[in-house]
């Protein structure tokens, strides 16, 4: 029997797309997070829980965890579903029972780090977004993207699991975020805030460098505006310059298993290169269900077993329904009442990152986290 484990924070929707791609391909799947229970770990996709603790917390606990599910279930191969879990298990390898899907780890490090990753891309070809300089810039009414430029590695263990992209308006208001993330231990990079259409490409890369599988969406909805996720999206064809001028990529940075590229392609129609998720993502449920199971792929070129190629057919729709329902009721779109109408009129016939009739788990975990979150509240305020 073929057997993966899944590690994440226990909110990934990514880690639950994966678990039933890779479970509908055959392989017996265990999801390993703090405490053991999320949704993923609630999916009938999961055939095992462990208690893993987070990573960036205590890597050496982490470590241990992981080889103690690995010798309870004889997992082969193992995947972090956030940038935290892909560094520890990377940086971590040799100490590790089962297969680590990646490239060597100087190799992923360089990858996701945005200032290193946008050298690479940009000698290849793809366009990046505009550094900004706020020493020298003095608009108080333009919008700003704010990132890190990576996210939490072993050798950082103060920094979150993850630093979420921001926009803000103004110099003084990106200055504040810079300080924010300068706190916590990050390194900070200004962008310039293009307005335009989100797209994405997704591709699983062999070892020798070849793309082996494939998909690319538009985005229709994010949520947060602005700076965020698709809540909304659909596939479309796969543009021949994107992927070759990825192929590119890959081979620059070594790369080896999932990537998913995103782009921000304004009026002017020249995609710029936003981001490289080496990770599953949190719209991973678009490209399997269009023919795509990039997850699966990955697992089997990762353990040496042969695997067909695959390419995401277009027009097959997305929904994060949760993202969709919070920017209905921040854009309003027709007010609030009809956007709220769309949201439910688009979640038929499209598919979705936990919700699934025929695996209300996940959907129901993530319903009890909210609720959880929301009896917090209050008590924090009061």
């Amino acid at each position: 029997m073929k057997k993966a484990l899944i590690v994440e924070q226990g909110f990934s929707r990514g880690a639950v797309a994966a678990a039933r791609a890779l479970a509908a391909a055959g392989w017996l799947v265990g999801v390993g997070c703090p405490g053991g229970r999320g949704p993923a770990s609630l999916s009938k996709a999961c055939h095992r829980r462990h208690h893993v603790p987070a990573a960036h917390e205590d890597s050496l606990a982490f470590v241990d965890s992981v080889n103690r599910a690995i010798r309870e279930q004889g997992y082969e191969v193992l995947f972090g579903a956030g940038e935290s879990e892909v560094l520890a298990l990377s940086a971590d390898r040799t100490e590790l029972l089962g297969v680590v899907p990646h490239a060597p780890h100087d190799a992923v490090v360089a990858a996701l780090d945005k200032d290193r990753m946008e050298a690479a891309a940009h000698s290849v070809g793809f366009s990046v977004p505009e550094k900004l300089d706020l020493a020298t810039t003095s608009d108080e009414g333009e919008p700003i993207i704010v990132k890190a430029t990576t996210h939490a590695r072993p050798e950082h263990p103060g920094l979150p699991p993850r630093v979420d992209t921001s926009m803000v308006v103004g110099v003084s208001a990106a200055r504040r975020r810079v300080a924010e993330l300068e706190e916590l231990g990050a390194q900070a990079r200004v962008q310039r805030f293009y307005r335009g259409t989100l797209l994405a490409y997704s591709a699983v890369v062999d070892r020798s460098g070849s793309v082996v599988a494939d998909a690319m969406q538009v985005a229709t909805r994010i949520w947060p505006p602005g700076a965020g996720a698709s809540c909304r999206a659909e596939t479309v064809p796969v543009d021949m310059a994107i992927s070759d001028a990825a192929s590119a990529l890959f081979a620059k940075l070594g790369w080896f298993g999932l990537a998913e590229l995103q782009f921000l392609v304004p009026d002017d129609g020249e995609p710029r290169l936003i981001d490289l998720n080496g990770r599953f993502y949190g719209s991973l449920a678009l490209a399997v269900a269009a023919g795509a199971n990039l997850p699966a792929t990955w697992a089997a070129l990762a353990t040496g077993r042969t695997v067909a190629p695959s390419r995401a057919r277009p027009g097959v729709t997305y929904q994060w329904l949760e993202g969709d329902l919070r920017r209905a009721c921040v854009e309003r779109r027709g007010g609030l009442l009809r956007d709220l109408r769309s949201c439910v009129s688009y979640a038929r016939g499209s598919v979705h990152s936990l919700a699934s009739a025929g695996d209300p788990g996940p959907l129901f975990g993530r319903l009890a986290q909210i609720g959880r979150a929301a009896v917090r509240a209050p008590l924090r305020s009061s």
